[in-house]
């Protein structure tokens, strides 16, 4: 530990961004802390009680140590010189001897942000937070607390939220419960309040497959390296109507079998900091979506840190829009080779996938990423009731010359769309989608043969019923599909083809669906804008081909349109 501190290079000061951990405290006094967390960022929501950790075994400190270190092992294990830049903020809101009035969570964990607002005032902030409640009620629906989260994040109708994401573990499977994995974790749902449309929610997978034979002959490991973690819990119990969980996942360790038993053991977990005292290490092994959800906001800091001046919509975008699923998670399949059912359960056990840090910050000079961040007008009120107003036109960049010289090599498009919703106001048992959110977006793409005017009245009914007789000449072809990627408030889809064909692929449109801003007309929320980010992105195999500089010397790139690359 001595060793590891002279090698950090403490870079904290140089970032406005934050992690705020919603925990059970944290014990500062950890060596591998104490220079990191300034006493001043530690607070709690109960004045009666300590900021320090009151886990005996500690939950916050190790988290904390995750949000900085990642998985100790890691540093621990080298002699390279270690950068330190999340700053780590720890709002205790939960004590081991003292439990929170359930119908306060929502309270609670908004009265704890806004301590840490009172800290540092001018931070833009990553909140953390894993603690959860059992599901066995909402399974999806929302709930007072994911609500107040969701209302957190959308803001105000008049001061919309531009500094703060929200990050939530899933949700464990009890240890005991795991030894049926992976059948039992299509029974444990995601946990509240992880349902929440505007947070993003973390599973777990594993790459932790050390299980000495010799210590345990016979033992064996319940997750193959690669695969869905035995304790992640998932949304496959929940009616089709609401989001998909957890959004992506991150390491949560895994389990074993031993002579008939699970197997808990330490070489399957991460290590981080532990609480110390008398008898007690300074480090621990921690796991399960805890520790995901500490990566996962390692990670989310990191790329805040890269783009401060990007809205919170468009970090949550850039992290969803990197995550891939490994052939190992995909069953060695093509997301192509599965069907609608297949996909749905994808996408309710393990999301998108990994995040891969080095896409979301780069593009490849084989790549190109474009980020639009814009405000559009959904709703109108016309003739006595509210109307869909308007959709976004969007000109893709696309280097058509070097797309169709590379006629039939193959190119993958990625799109994902992100918004913040606002909850319906008042705490009861939503039906649907459309009565809970405030509003949705879509997009799609021009097909290759269709002309402009046709594809815009496949977008709009309106434009639809001007033309004397419509006959559709577009449609769409993605990998995922609008069935199984519209749910929520982030849509991300792939499309795969030729460059050629991609070539003549070259808008897209952005426009609105109903929410309840649109039936409850006496609210008169049809004259606000909503914010939305989308990214698109292209990319080949062919390293021979610098599409990035080409289509960079080739158009002037509008202010709200980033391309980054190094």
């Amino acid at each position: 530990m001595n060793d590891l501190k002279d090698r950090i290079n403490n870079e904290i000061d140089q970032s406005n961004v934050v992690v705020c951990l919603l925990d059970t405290g944290v014990n500062r006094t950890n060596p591998l802390l104490e220079d990191l967390i300034p006493a001043r960022n530690l607070d709690s929501i109960n004045p009666d009680w300590t900021t320090a950790d009151s886990y005996r075994h500690g939950h916050g400190t190790p988290m904390a140590g995750i949000i900085l270190y990642g998985d100790l092992n890691e540093p621990l294990s080298n002699t390279g010189i270690i950068n330190i830049t999340n700053n780590v903020e720890s709002i205790k809101i939960i004590d081991a001897s003292i439990a929170n009035d359930p119908d306060l969570y929502g309270k609670i964990t908004l009265e704890a942000i806004a301590s840490a607002e009172v800290i540092n005032p001018f931070s833009k902030r990553i909140v953390c937070l894993a603690v959860t409640a059992p599901d066995n009620e909402y399974l999806g629906r929302p709930s007072s607390w994911s609500a107040a989260i969701d209302q957190k994040l959308f803001g105000t109708i008049n001061e919309r939220n531009d500094n703060t994401l929200v990050l939530i573990s899933g949700g464990n499977l009890p240890l005991n419960d795991r030894l049926n994995y992976p059948i039992s974790n299509e029974e444990f749902s995601v946990e509240d309040p992880a349902q929440s449309f505007n947070a993003i929610t973390v599973g777990s997978f594993t790459e932790k497959d050390r299980l000495d034979v010799q210590e345990f002959p016979g033992g064996e490991l319940l997750a193959q390296r690669g695969q869905m973690s035995p304790c992640n819990s998932t949304s496959l119990k929940w009616n089709k109507r609401w989001p998909r969980k957890p959004d992506v996942v991150f390491e949560g360790g895994n389990d074993g079998i031993f002579n008939s038993g699970i197997l808990d053991h330490d070489s399957l977990k991460l290590l981080s900091t532990g609480v110390g005292g008398v008898g007690r290490s300074w480090l621990t092994t921690f796991s399960d979506t805890s520790a995901s959800v500490a990566l996962a906001s390692k990670f989310a800091s990191e790329l805040y840190q890269m783009y401060p001046n990007y809205k919170p919509e468009t970090i949550r975008a850039l992290m969803i829009h990197s995550a891939e699923w490994s052939s190992v998670l995909l069953n060695n399949s093509n997301i192509s080779g599965l069907s609608s059912d297949e996909k749905w359960n994808l996408m309710s056990k393990i999301g998108y996938g990994i995040p891969n840090l080095s896409k979301a910050k780069y593009s490849a000079e084989n790549s190109l990423t474009m980020i639009a961040e814009r405000s559009l007008r959904p709703y109108k009120y016309e003739q006595s009731r509210a109307k869909t107003n308007e959709f976004h036109l969007f000109d893709l960049p696309w280097p058509s010359d070097i797309l169709t010289d590379l006629a039939e090599t193959n190119v993958k498009l990625k799109i994902t769309l992100s918004y913040f919703i606002e909850p319906n106001p008042g705490n009861r048992r939503y039906a649907s989608d459309q009565s809970y959110k405030s509003h949705g977006l879509r997009f799609k793409m021009i097909d290759r043969n269709e002309s402009l005017k046709m594809f815009k009245a496949r977008v709009s009914r309106t434009l639809r019923e001007e033309q004397d007789e419509y006959v559709q000449e577009g449609s769409e072809n993605w990998l995922l599909g609008s069935q199984v990627r519209d749910k929520g408030s982030i849509h991300k889809d792939l499309w795969e083809g030729s460059a050629a064909d991609l070539a003549l692929r070259n808008k897209i449109a952005i426009y609105p669906v109903g929410g309840w801003w649109k039936s409850r007309k006496k609210l008169m929320r049809y004259n606000s804008d909503v914010n939305y980010s989308l990214i698109v992105s292209i990319e080949t195999e062919s390293t021979e081909v610098d599409i990035y500089n080409n289509v960079l010397a080739q158009i002037p790139v509008p202010a709200s349109v980033l391309i980054s690359n190094e």
